[in-house]
């Protein structure tokens, strides 16, 4: 008989070796991407996850919030969850202090970096698994669309397999066909909700041509990433990790409670029907996390708040210095498109592609290697680098390999400090003393208070800190969050000044012109939502750092 070439490739496929016994239980996390506990309880009243309302009221399955920790954006979760270590790693970009390096979590290298660190101290969660769309592979046989393994030095390794489900699925004729109806759907949807923005003048993020963006989250990669990871199901694999990442980019885009961010969940939530179908016939027995990284605050973007002025603006009108130049990164679809270019020049002057044209074009003189972005000067002491995640601003004083501190700042650029703190939307500003301790500038004395001083004598001096605390269940719950703040601040790559946007205990200020916010402190972006089998022995409700989730998973299905 003719085998079809659809029959080849999943008979190649299955055949790939599982690593794990299949009489060994395994475990599948789907991650809804930024979904917060409380728009998730908006989403399920409104009955727009019936798929998961029922495995929630079956009584087999609990739903509960948990801490996701300072800073709340994924880089520092999935690292966590996947590695068990999550130090350093403060926020979705940064400075490398040493090498003068930006890490940027839409840099395909920047996650390899990290991960390249994380793996050296452990081998990562998923050995023998797949990673779907995450940032980081976590150590998986197939990765398909994952940040990490996106970069030069992972995309032909023969062990790192990031096409395969692709091929299958593209000659898969009536899924692939079904998802170009989709996008093409999507596209279209994408354009009416941009008229209705303009007619009803309603705020979005100004991101250019964004059904692309949106056709591709929404709908290219959750359909891939599903397919595959039910044939990973029916074959066997002990570990599937997927991250369903529409909501996170709609939420960015009109707000986590719009129209448009939350009807993604209704098609996310026929996907978890979906795998929960596929888990009932496996062979393998497996437990089901449907969990999310960290949630949104809904935000007003800092240049509404300041009359069209970013954060450069500020800090370069008040340094009268010709010489100086300051830097804050530029997080529009801009941006990312111009990188991408960048990425494409690389990827011929590297690896495999590299000998490709060697072998057959002649040589690669013609080609010239692309410039970066920036050219960093780090040696020099006129650079200031403004690196944006969300509500929270890492900013750096390029000359040192080392920290600042704010007594330094404070003799070398006079007022600054006190400047930035009166700008309307700042909610505090921290960095290190001289004597090593983590402290608050209080703009209204014009000086600076410990932490710990600040929560525990004098926390009413700041409105943002009061709206936190007061946000809290509990004193332990507050003790939790200050603690993973502190730590978070003491970071060896935090800025020399951190800056959050002011919190009023709905909204919260973004120095990135986004309509919902994570990666700093304060509302629904450090309280994602669990929901787990209630037969095992963990409760999310206890986390306080996905370090937690990392040694539960461990202990419980890799160790024995």
């Amino acid at each position: 008989m003719k085998l079809s070439l659809l029959n080849i490739f999943k008979k190649s496929i299955r055949k790939i070796k599982i690593a794990k016994s299949i009489e060994k239980k395994g475990f599948v996390i789907f991650q809804i991407d930024g979904l917060s506990y409380a728009a998730l309880k908006k989403a399920l009243s409104l009955n727009l996850m019936p798929h998961l309302k029922k495995m929630i009221n079956s009584g087999d399955y609990l739903l509960d919030d948990y801490f996701t920790g300072v800073p709340s954006d994924t880089p520092f979760f999935q690292a966590g969850l996947l590695y068990g270590n999550n130090d350093d790693i403060p926020g979705f970009r940064w400075i490398e202090r040493e090498t003068g390096e930006e890490i940027i979590f839409k840099k395909p290298e920047s996650a390899g970096r990290i991960e390249e660190r994380l793996a050296k101290k452990s081998p990562g969660l998923l050995k023998g698994g797949s990673s779907y769309v995450n940032l980081f592979s976590g150590g998986a046989s197939r990765s398909t669309f994952t940040l990490s393994t996106f970069s030069i030095r992972y995309l032909f390794k023969k062990k790192v397999r990031n096409f395969d489900i692709f091929i299958v699925f593209v000659f898969h004729i009536f899924t692939f066909i079904k998802t170009f109806f989709y996008v093409f759907f999507e596209a279209l949807l994408e354009i009416f909700e941009k008229i209705e923005d303009i007619v009803k003048k309603r705020e979005v993020r100004p991101e250019g041509f964004f059904p692309f963006a949106r056709a591709m989250t929404n709908v290219i990669f959750k359909e891939i990433e599903t397919f595959g990871a039910i044939m990973d199901i029916s074959r066997g694999v002990p570990y599937i990790y997927s991250d369903y990442i529409g909501y996170d980019e709609l939420s960015h885009h009109r707000g986590p409670y719009s129209y448009s961010a939350l009807r993604t969940l209704k098609a996310i939530d026929r996907k978890i029907y979906h795998i929960n179908k596929a888990l009932m016939k496996s062979e393998r027995k497996y437990d089901f996390f449907i969990i999310s990284d960290h949630g949104h605050t809904p935000s007003i973007p800092f240049q509404k708040a300041n009359g069209g002025k970013m954060l450069k603006d500020a800090i370069g009108g008040y340094i009268n210095d010709s010489e100086l130049k300051v830097y804050e990164f530029d997080t529009g679809y801009n941006a990312v498109f111009k990188r991408l270019f960048l990425y494409i020049g690389d990827f011929f002057t590297k690896g495999t592609c590299k000998k490709i044209y060697n072998r057959y074009i002649g040589g690669m003189k013609s080609v010239k290697e692309p410039e970066s972005i920036l050219e960093f000067q780090w040696q020099t002491e006129k650079t200031i680098y403004i690196m944006d995640s969300g509500p929270m601003a890492n900013i750096y004083f390029s000359g040192k390999s080392r920290r600042m501190t704010l007594e330094e700042i404070e003799n070398k650029y006079s007022k600054l400090i006190n400047m930035l703190a009166n700008l309307k939307g700042i909610g505090f500003i921290t960095g290190i003393n001289e004597k090593g301790e983590i402290s608050i500038y209080d703009k209204e004395e014009e000086k600076f208070y410990s932490l710990k001083y600040l929560i525990n004598n004098s926390a009413d001096k700041n409105f943002t800190i009061r709206k936190i605390i007061d946000a809290c269940k509990t004193k332990t719950e507050a003790e939790t969050t200050f603690s993973s703040l502190e730590k978070f601040i003491g970071f060896k790559n935090s800025g020399d000044l951190i800056l959050f946007g002011e919190y009023d205990g709905k909204n919260i200020i973004n120095f990135e012109n986004q309509m919902g916010a994570h990666g700093g402190i304060g509302g629904e972006q450090n309280k994602p939502f669990a929901v787990w089998n209630k037969s095992l022995r963990f409760n999310f409700s206890d986390v306080n750092n996905s370090c937690k989730i990392h040694d539960f998973l461990y202990n419980e299905y890799i160790k024995q």
